[in-house]
């Protein structure tokens, strides 16, 4: 394999991954739960900490016992869903709760369409995690974080126009986001765009010296434009702070580098 096939296969996909952390909506206080369903409630939501299975079951008689508090019993139904291997149904119903009369005018509307976006997108329904974040968005545009959201679903797709456009305003809410940078300079390095690409590396890396996609990212850039001292470096710098896929993928860079060096030099 040649540097610039191993960049070009990792380079927007794997800080995609690192961006990307999917989990259900944050648990809805069981203060907000009114008293009549209150004790239920915290009984599913407890007893899958211990057996995600059970929590589920339990979620289902509450919803077939018609004893009221069904936004809290599929509340329960969808977190327990999700940890029993099923982010497409999870997503769901948060998607179905964000419309429920008794939360839809609550805080958790938009964090619960931001928790279908997730999972939908872990499920690899990009299309409906796109909705959903639009959804979100609609609800609040002042998030930089759900730009950044829909903005990796974008880039799935394929829409790297549009994966700009939404890194653009998540920028324009908080300047100094790491995340975002490193993401909108990998996009416009997978668009052929190093000067701009060069510009987000040097200002995430300014913010967060040792950020590990930043140092990936100016990595890549370095190699396009032939400064492989500069790689090297930022390679050396990830293999010695990162214990995960990008120390594998540094040192496996790093060993391309040292093999084409030495061919100039032997030539």
């Amino acid at each position: 394999m040649i540097l610039s096939d191993l960049f070009r296969q990792t380079s927007l996909g794997l800080i995609c991954i690192a961006l990307l952390f999917p989990a259900p909506a944050s648990a809805i206080d069981p203060k907000d739960v009114p008293n009549d369903f209150r004790g239920t409630f915290v009984s599913c939501m407890a007893k899958g900490e211990f057996d995600p299975v059970a929590a589920r079951e339990y979620a289902e008689q509450w919803l077939a016992s018609d004893t009221g508090g069904d936004a809290y019993a599929f509340y329960c139904l969808a977190v327990w869903t999700f940890h029993t291997g099923e982010p497409r149904r999870a997503a769901e119903i948060f998607e179905n709760l964000s419309e429920d009369p008794v939360l839809r005018h609550s805080d958790y509307a938009l964090t619960l369409l931001r928790s279908a976006g997730d999972l939908f997108d872990v499920a690899g329904e990009l299309e409906l995690a796109f909705r959903a974040y639009s959804k979100a968005l609609d609800k609040s545009r002042f998030e930089p974080e759900l730009w950044v959201d829909r903005a990796l679903v974008r880039a799935g797709l394929g829409d790297f126009e549009g994966t700009l456009a939404d890194l653009d305003l998540a920028l324009a809410l908080d300047a100094d986001n790491v995340e975002a940078l490193v993401f909108r300079g990998s996009s416009f390095l997978a668009t052929d765009q190093l000067n701009a690409a060069a510009d987000d590396a040097l200002q995430a890396l300014l913010i967060e010296p040792f950020n590990i996609p930043g140092l990936w990212l100016r990595a890549q850039i370095a190699m396009a434009e032939g400064d492989s001292e500069l790689a090297a470096s930022d390679l050396e710098r990830i293999i010695a702070r990162d214990t995960g896929r990008y120390a594998g993928l540094a040192r496996e860079a790093l060993e391309v580098i040292s093999r084409a060096v030495q061919k100039s030099t032997l030539e």
